[in-house]
Formats: C-alpha cells, sequence, structure tokens
C-alpha cells in the first residue's frame, strides 16, 4: 500500500510542478514521507494533493459531467456565477434589468436538447445540433462547447430580445465596473478589443433570426493606439451563409423566461480561424480578418462583454464576465477517493484507542 500511495502522489507531484502548483509541491509533501502511522499519512498528503489539484484544473478543462440543454428550465452541468447586478458582473448601462448568469464549458458527446425549448434561428439555419452547409464540423463530439444563459428574474426583463457578445483573447481588458452604476467598466470592443478579438450578435426579438453576425476585429482598439477596425462575416438570405454559424440559441418562455447559448469553439477555430478556409458566398477572410487563436485546452484566455436588452433594446445592460471554471473529473474523483479513505483509517485507529494527530 505504501509503494502505491507512493507512486500516485508522484504522479500528483509531477502534474503539479508542470502547473506550478506551489501548495502541492510544497516541502509539506516530503515532510509526511516518515512517521509511526506511514498510511495515514500518505493518504492526507493524496487527498490534499489532489483537492489541490482539482481546484487549479477549475480553469483548465472542459467538463465530462452530463450538461443539460433545455433551454434553462434545470441548468444541470451549469455553474451559477452571479447575478447582472452583482459587483463584479454588472459594467454598464442600465442597472435594473435582473437576470442570473450559467457558464458551462463541455466535450461535445452526443448531447441532445431535451425540454421542448425554442430554438431561436433564421428560417434556412440548421435545427438542433445539426450542421449546415456553412457549419461543417460543428457540435460532433470532441468538440469544445462554451454555454451561457441568462435566468430573467423579473417580468421587466424578457428572454427575447438582442444579445451581443465581445469575446476577448488573451491579454485584453474587457472589465466589469468597480461599483453598480459605476463608469470604469470596459465593455467596448472598438476601444478594448484587440486584434483577432471577436464577437456574435444573438437577435433573440420577434424576427427570431438567432446567430445572426459574426466580427473579427482586424485591428487593435482605440485604447491600444489601433483604429478599432473590424471585419464582418456576411450572413442572411442571398449572401451564401444564411445565419449557418457555429452556434446554437434556445430560449424558454418569454418575460422571466430564459436563454441559453452554445459556442462550438473547436468548429469556430476551424471555420474561422488562423489558417481557416475561405466561406464561399460569405465571407473570404484576410489573414488580419480572422478569429483569434483560442487554447481550446484550457478556454482561460476568453473574457467576454455582454450586453443584453429586450426587444429594440429596450432597458439594455452590459456585464462581463471571466474565464469559465470548471472541474476536472479526475482529480476530483481522486480528491474524494482519498477523503473517504482518510476517514475510513481514521476511524479504524479510533476504535484500537489510538489517537489520530
Amino acid at each position: 500500500m505504501n509503494r502505491i500511495l507512493h507512486t500516485l502522489v508522484a504522479s500528483l507531484r509531477t502534474t503539479a510542478l508542470s502547473r506550478g502548483n506551489a501548495f502541492v509541491t510544497s516541502a509539506g509533501m516530503a515532510s509526511c514521507h516518515h512517521g509511526s502511522r506511514p498510511f495515514l499519512r500518505w493518504t492526507a498528503v493524496l487527498a490534499l494533493a489532489a483537492m489541490a489539484l482539482s481546484q487549479d484544473a477549475t480553469s483548465r478543462t472542459a467538463s465530462a459531467s452530463p450538461i443539460v440543454v433545455d433551454g434553462g428550465s434545470s441548468w444541470v452541468g451549469w455553474s451559477l456565477r452571479g447575478n447582472s447586478r452583482d459587483v463584479g458582473i454588472w459594467a454598464k448601462d442600465g442597472t435594473t434589468r435582473d437576470f442570473d448568469l450559467y457558464t458551462t464549458v463541455f466535450y461535445f458527446d452526443n448531447n441532445q436538447i431535451t425540454g421542448n425549448p425554442v430554438q431561436v434561428k433564421a428560417p434556412g439555419a440548421p435545427s438542433g445540433f445539426n450542421q449546415g452547409t456553412f457549419s461543417q464540423g460543428a457540435f460532433t463530439n470532441g468538440n469544445v462547447i462554451l454555454g451561457l444563459g441568462l435566468k430573467m428574474k423579473d417580468n421587466n426583463s424578457r428572454a427575447i430580445g438582442q444579445t451581443f457578445f465581445n469575446f476577448g483573447i488573451g491579454t485584453n481588458n474587457y472589465q466589469a465596473a468597480s461599483s453598480l452604476g459605476g463608469t470604469d467598466g470596459r465593455t467596448d470592443n472598438t476601444v478594448w478589443a484587440h486584434t483577432g478579438d471577436f464577437g456574435m450578435w444573438m437577435n433573440g426579438d420577434l424576427n427570431a433570426a438567432g446567430p445572426s453576425n459574426l466580427y473579427a476585429m482586424t485591428t487593435n482598439g482605440t485604447a491600444y493606439a489601433g483604429t478599432g477596425q473590424y471585419s464582418n462575416l456576411a450572413g442572411g438570405a442571398g449572401s451564401g451563409v444564411s445565419y449557418d454559424y457555429a452556434a446554437r440559441m434556445f430560449r424558454q418562455g418569454d418575460a422571466g423566461g430564459s436563454i441559453q447559448f452554445l459556442f462550438d469553439l473547436s468548429a469556430m477555430q476551424a471555420l474561422y480561424g488562423p489558417g481557416s478556409p475561405s466561406l464561399g458566398g460569405g465571407w473570404n477572410p484576410t489573414a488580419s480578418a480572422r478569429i483569434g487563436a483560442i487554447d481550446l485546452g484550457t478556454i482561460s484566455d476568453l473574457k467576454l462583454s455582454m450586453f443584453n436588452a429586450n426587444t429594440g433594446f429596450a432597458n439594455g445592460q452590459t456585464v462581463v464576465v471571466g474565464p469559465i471554471a470548471v472541474p476536472e473529473p479526475s482529480t476530483a474523483v481522486l480528491g474524494v477517493i482519498a477523503i473517504g479513505t482518510l476517514a475510513f483509517a481514521a476511524r479504524r485507529r479510533r476504535r484500537k484507542g489510538d489517537v489520530v494527530r
């Protein structure tokens, strides 16, 4: 048993070194190699190491847990990030719009749509997770999917409306305001974005266009001595794209309802990223007019500013969301097992009249 624990902890320590996790690689681990109760001490080390690595991995990997896509009825597999009026999330515009914000990241694995949500899309756009002519490769098994959800908290906030996402990659300066109603939020792409940052318009009003526009920044924003220029991917009838993007939008209800947005980051990189082919009758991006390289292994390089409003841009509000944090199942499970073993060992010691120290 001692040899097995030694191997497991050595593996955890190697992983920790590669990630720079100071807690796991501290001298305290080495100090537990000896003692009158090696099994108990090794188990404690294993539990703490697994918990630390699991915490360290939260911004690095996608979840393998079941993800429910139902328009926002249950939020199983989604993480509550806070409310639109929370300090640290609220960034600009109105202060009365009230919705909870959820996020998730997962590897697509034959995921199904449940609960009969309304898919908000143009008539010619693909249904469900089917691929279209210009979204080939989207929502296939193994792709990294980013989900963002809104649960409206009052009848003044409608699930039918307009939502604009500005995605910042790597070093960027989208940030929430320091106070509710403050003026120091940074949300404008033409000011704060960098070349390669991108955004999407998700049109949920009565036109039901769904994912309706995609842009990529061709210069830095004006805050970085750039001109804030961007290039749009053509959409709509006659363009050859017809709103057929690697993104989906589902909702439940309207006033007081909910929305879930899903972005296939893997497909977006293949279709619109560095080295991507032209899109036929749609967009022929130049080298400077493509989505920048997203780190699909961690997605911790993504931060976004999101504007959400009712139909006609009434009661609009902008929030900022930072890196998406999700658990890594392997280390999380290892931590649970180690903690359980630790508890069992402690109970066994007590039964023998020994004192656990």
